[in-house]
């Protein structure tokens, strides 16, 4: 189910960072705590096929700067992948580190900015993906019920740059 890193990926930034500095900004997290539903086109396999997925995550919050979102992803009715991603604020610089698990080539780590209302975060792969160990994982705000999620990562190593992964969460 190629980079379903982005089903973290599973986090809600909102107008709230704009507003009381790093007390606003570590109250974002709540808007991530909940279930979602969610539904978009992955990428997977040698080729990048596109395929059509479903998901459910479940995230809450981990101390006063933490993320985790657990979930599940299924394509095709029948195949099915865990995801979990970690993350950490830190409220003063904006910087969240973190780690997503569920990708076939292993535990990736994440490190990247909070920007506004959306998250641009780097994705290391321990291993090639698509030819490099690098993707740009953004994570948008689309309103209080929902948010996007997309993966863009070059497909080959001198390839065009796709979205591996497009997902839009919705809570439940």
């Amino acid at each position: 189910m190629g980079n379903p890193t982005c089903w973290l990926s599973c986090v809600l930034l909102g107008p709230l960072c704009m507003v009381g500095g790093a007390d606003a900004a570590v109250a974002i997290l709540d808007r991530y705590a909940g279930t979602f539903t969610a539904s978009g086109t992955i990428l997977e396999g040698p080729d990048a096929a596109s395929h059509w997925v479903r998901c459910r995550f479940t995230s809450s919050r981990q101390g006063a700067t933490g993320l985790s979102l657990r979930g599940t992803c299924w394509a095709y009715l029948i195949l099915s992948r865990s995801v979990s991603v970690d993350l950490d604020l830190d409220p003063q610089s904006g910087r969240v580190t973190g780690t997503y698990t569920g990708s076939r080539v292993g535990k990736a780590q994440l490190t990247g900015k909070q920007r506004g209302a959306d998250l641009d975060l780097t994705i290391q792969w321990p291993k090639p993906l698509y030819g490099d160990t690098t993707a740009h994982l953004r994570v948008a705000s689309v309103d209080a019920e929902r948010f996007r999620i997309v993966v863009i990562d070059h497909i080959g190593v001198n390839g065009p740059v796709r979205a591996t992964t497009n997902l839009t969460l919705l809570r439940r």
